[in-house]
C-alpha cells in the first residue's frame, strides 16, 4: 500500500471531474497520465491495476491513481458501474508517495508523530492512502457531487470554486480514511468504540438507549453517561446525526423519494424526519437536493 503526503497550505489544481456510468462489461482504459485521479465508487466493483497491484474498489471505497504510472483495468465488470472522478495537479513541490515502512522512517515530513495505524494524519497535510474506504456517512461523496455541480455551473472552466471545492474534498477523504485511528487516538474506551461503529452499521434499524444498552449488556443509564462522556453527545442524539448524515448523501440521488431516504436511514416517520433535518441542517431536504443536483454523466 502506498500513501500520498503534501502540504495542504500548498492546494492542489483542479483539471477535471465527472461521473462515470456503465450498465455492463467496462474496462477502464490503460493509460499512463500526468496528473493524479481519485475515483470514488458509487455503484459496482471497478478492477484496476496499479503498479503491478489488482484492486477491486467497491461501493464507498476509493483508490488514488498516481501520476506518470501505469494503470488498467484488469477484468471486465459485471452488471453496473458508476464513479465519481477527479483529475488534479499537485502544487507542493515536495510531495512524496511512500509505502508504509518508508512513511513511519520519515516522520519529520508529518510533523509529528507518523505511526499511521494509531494516529491521525496531522491537518497541516493532505495524506491520502493509495486504496481505502470511506465513512459510513458518506462525507466525501457529498463534496464529490458538490464539486461535480459546481463544474457543470462554471461550465467546466477551472475556476477557483472548483480548486477549492476539490481542496475541501481531499481534505475530507483524508480525514475519512483516519476516522476510527483518530478515535483510538484520542482515548475513548474501546467498549465506547464498539457502540459507536454498531451504530454507524445498524443507523437503519429502530433503535432505542434500551435496545443498544441490552445489545452490548449494558444498563441504560451507564450507556447514556460513559457515551456522552466521551463522545459530547447523548446516544440517541449521536444516532440522529448519523442518520442524517447518511440522508443527505441520499438525497443526491433524485430517483428516491424523501419517504423512502427517511425510511432507509431508519426513520420510520417521514414528518419527524424533515423536522430533524431542518433542525440540523437549517433547511430542508427537499431545499438540499435542489443544492446538488448538476454533473457532468460519462455513459459507456
Amino acid at each position: 500500500m502506498l500513501y500520498f503526503i503534501s502540504d495542504a497550505s500548498k492546494p492542489v489544481e483542479y483539471i477535471s471531474c465527472g461521473n462515470l456510468a456503465s450498465k455492463d462489461g467496462f474496462v477502464h482504459p490503460k493509460r499512463n497520465i500526468d496528473s493524479f485521479v481519485l475515483i470514488i465508487v458509487i455503484k459496482g466493483t471497478l478492477h484496476i491495476t496499479q503498479n503491478m497491484t489488482n484492486y477491486d474498489v467497491r461501493e464507498n471505497e476509493f483508490i488514488l491513481l498516481f501520476p506518470n504510472t501505469l494503470h488498467y483495468g484488469y477484468h471486465q465488470t459485471d452488471g453496473e458501474l458508476s464513479y465519481y472522478w477527479v483529475h488534479f495537479y499537485v502544487k507542493d513541490p515536495d510531495y512524496s508517495i511512500y509505502n508504509r515502512g518508508s512513511l513511519l522512517r520519515n516522520r519529520p515530513i508529518l510533523k509529528e508523530s507518523a505511526d499511521i495505524t494509531s494516529t491521525p494524519p496531522p491537518r497541516e497535510n493532505f495524506l491520502l492512502p493509495e486504496y481505502g474506504e470511506l465513512s459510513v456517512e458518506r462525507r466525501s461523496r457529498l463534496l464529490f457531487v458538490q464539486l461535480l455541480d459546481i463544474a457543470k455551473r462554471e461550465n467546466y472552466v477551472p475556476t477557483w470554486r472548483c480548486h477549492y471545492a476539490l481542496n475541501l474534498l481531499l481534505m475530507e477523504v483524508t480525514d475519512e480514511s483516519f476516522q476510527i485511528n483518530r478515535f483510538l487516538d484520542s482515548g475513548v474506551p474501546i467498549h465506547v468504540l464498539d457502540v459507536i461503529e454498531w451504530i454507524r452499521t445498524h443507523y437503519d434499524q429502530p433503535l432505542s438507549v434500551a435496545s443498544i444498552a441490552a445489545q452490548f449488556g449494558y444498563h441504560p443509564t451507564y450507556l447514556t453517561n460513559i457515551f456522552k462522556k466521551y463522545t459530547g453527545y447523548p446516544i440517541l442524539t449521536y444516532v440522529n446525526r448519523t442518520r442524517i448524515s447518511v440522508a443527505k448523501n441520499l438525497l443526491t440521488n433524485r430517483t428516491l423519494s424523501i419517504y423512502r431516504i427517511a425510511d432507509m436511514c431508519g426513520f420510520s416517520d417521514e414528518k419527524y424526519f424533515m423536522k430533524l433535518f431542518k433542525r440540523y441542517e437549517g433547511i430542508t431536504p427537499t431545499q438540499y437536493r435542489k443544492a446538488f443536483h448538476q454533473k457532468k454523466i460519462n455513459l459507456t
